[in-house]
């Protein structure tokens, strides 16, 4: 998808932003090719690892019902797994008695550990996508979306050598601006900036304020709510408030049914600044592929509606109506140093429970100023590490 890529390229620097390809050295600032996981140019499921593991057992449609704790020595022994048919609904009356005594307690759950910081510090990056009609050459709606001799002929070449548009990522062009300028223009940012002793109230040692995804057809997972349109071709825009000033939200229990999913509250936008901020990322986003040389010649229209650009209180509207996760959840069983401060310690071990440990997102105690993915494969990599030392008898001389 070169032209795709090129016009990105030639717009963004018509605005007098940076462009940079090395964004691994500490410092995020500008315009950058997409990176994709691709092992040996197999593309596959995110599962699809797990197959043919001789040491791996995922049970299909089974939850674990509850984590078995002795009360004496709070040691973590097996985890109760039940399968989902419809005949054990009535036994589930318990959950596993780590967390916040107040709220274990509200459901009848017996407290085994007080640990108040489980579900809390749940950080996030809201999102706002749009989606562009785009000219034949930068679009891959027909040969991606859609079944027919283009579908096909992707296929195929893919199979034969690793080339041609599967071998897109999709997300070909990542961006992550400063928007001072646009900022600027609004008064609640000047007086909160003032506030700040005149720093950025959202990055001030000079972070990027947002992240900009460039897809090269209908982003499907951004537009969920809307079905694909079944002809044109399309680039997708997706707008990522990094450093939001809104605190934290929260995961709650609903009830002491494990099978009955938790509140969950982002707590996106309980700052208003925040909703200013992504307003005025979308702006500069519409800038880049609409008004400067580069882009704005490939553009036929806005799909499946406008967004209202000149209206601030109408960009409000648009932008709570159209935010959502960008899928980057971390913090709610936050690494620390003690439970006073956290859910799980530098071994990734629950606080206050032994044989029990927390190997994923949610013990990222701060949210990157970007994806999540390379924190997520370390975590990984590091706890897996951690479980091979303590039980040298399970991993000696087999693959893991």
């Amino acid at each position: 998808m070169k032209p795709f890529r090129d016009n990105i390229f030639k717009a963004w620097k018509s605005t007098g932003k940076p462009v940079t390809e090395s964004i691994y050295d500490g410092e995020i600032n500008g315009l950058y090719h997409g990176c994709d996981t691709i092992c040996k140019g197999v593309r596959s499921g995110s599962y699809l690892f797990l197959k043919d593991k001789p040491n791996i057992t995922v049970p299909a449609e089974a939850h674990a019902k509850k984590l078995l704790i002795s009360y004496a020595d709070r040691v973590c022994r097996n985890v109760h797994v039940v399968l989902l048919n419809g005949k054990d609904a009535k036994l589930y009356s318990d959950l596993n008695g780590v967390g916040p005594a107040r709220e274990l307690k509200e459901f009848d759950i017996d407290v085994i550990v007080d640990s108040r910081h489980v579900g809390q510090n749940l950080m996030n990056h809201p999102a706002v996508p749009f989606v562009l009609r785009v000219k034949l050459e930068l679009g891959m709606d027909t040969a991606v979306l859609r079944k027919g001799p283009e579908n096909e002929k992707m296929h195929a070449q893919y199979k034969r050598d690793h080339s041609g548009l599967a071998d897109s990522g999709f997300l070909e062009v990542v961006g992550f601006p400063r928007i001072d300028e646009y900022l600027e223009n609004d008064p609640d940012y000047q007086k909160a900036k003032k506030a700040n002793g005149g720093r950025d109230p959202f990055s001030p040692e000079g972070q990027p304020h947002v992240e900009l995804d460039f897809v090269c057809l209908w982003g499907s997972a951004f537009q969920w709510h809307f079905p694909p349109p079944p002809e044109g071709e399309h680039t997708t825009a997706v707008v990522d408030l990094i450093r939001p000033i809104s605190g934290p939200g929260e995961v709650t229990l609903k009830s002491a049914d494990p099978l009955e999913q938790p509140y969950i509250n982002l707590n996106f936008f309980a700052d208003e600044l925040d909703i200013i901020a992504m307003r005025e990322g979308i702006r500069f986003t519409y800038d880049v592929l609409t008004k400067v040389d580069g882009f704005k010649d490939q553009v036929i229209s806005e799909s499946p509606w406008p967004m209202p650009l000149y209206s601030n209180s109408e960009m409000k509207r648009a932008v709570l109506d159209r935010c959502q996760t960008a899928f980057h959840p971390v913090g709610t069983a936050r690494l620390s140093k003690n439970i006073e401060q956290g859910v799980v310690d530098p071994a990734l071990k629950v606080h206050g429970v032994h044989n029990l440990r927390v190997i994923d997102a949610s013990a990222i105690p701060l949210i990157p100023d970007c994806r999540i993915q390379h924190s997520v494969y370390a975590v990984a990599e590091k706890g897996a590490d951690m479980i091979k030392a303590d039980h040298k008898d399970l991993s000696h001389n087999r693959a893991l």
